[in-house]
């Protein structure tokens, strides 16, 4: 399987790619922003036997927390430098097993308003030159202007 991955630039919203990487959980994880772009994210995460259950498959919250970032980043990247979001709900469908060398996923926007915001995220195992979607989710954030 081919992933379509949107075009997408670290230079779109440098103020989320910085904060998304360094928040301890991403660097515990070692998530990579790959870019951002208008309603659109691709983030990174390398596999690695901690976050797995047996060594070799990912365990489902992970697959989760990964898919989250990547629906939230997508709706804020939408919106100016300054503003940000919390998570306030997620749910994930895991569909395959998440094995490989990383899981990459692929953010987009559904819809942004005054209340809140819904994201939408494939997550994909890449082992060499094999690609498997392997779950897919839809997150619910808070948008606020940054008060720092």
């Amino acid at each position: 399987m081919t992933i379509a991955v949107p075009a997408v630039s670290r230079s779109h919203r440098p103020d989320m790619v910085a904060g998304i990487e360094r928040m301890p959980s991403s660097r515990h994880l070692g998530l990579i922003v790959v870019g951002l772009a208008e309603g659109h994210s691709v983030i990174e995460m390398p596999v690695h036997s901690d976050i797995t259950f047996d060594g070799q498959i990912v365990q489902a919250g992970y697959v989760g927390l990964l898919a989250d970032y990547a629906a939230v980043s997508a709706v804020t990247a939408m919106l100016p430098t300054g503003w940000v979001s919390s998570t306030t709900g997620f749910q994930i469908y895991n569909l395959e097993p998440a094995r490989g060398e990383k899981l990459v996923a692929i953010g987009k926007s559904i819809r942004a308003s005054k209340g809140g915001a819904l994201g939408a995220a494939d997550v994909f195992a890449v082992a060499g030159e094999m690609t498997t979607l392997v779950a897919t989710g839809l997150a619910t954030c808070r948008l606020f202007q940054n008060p720092d």
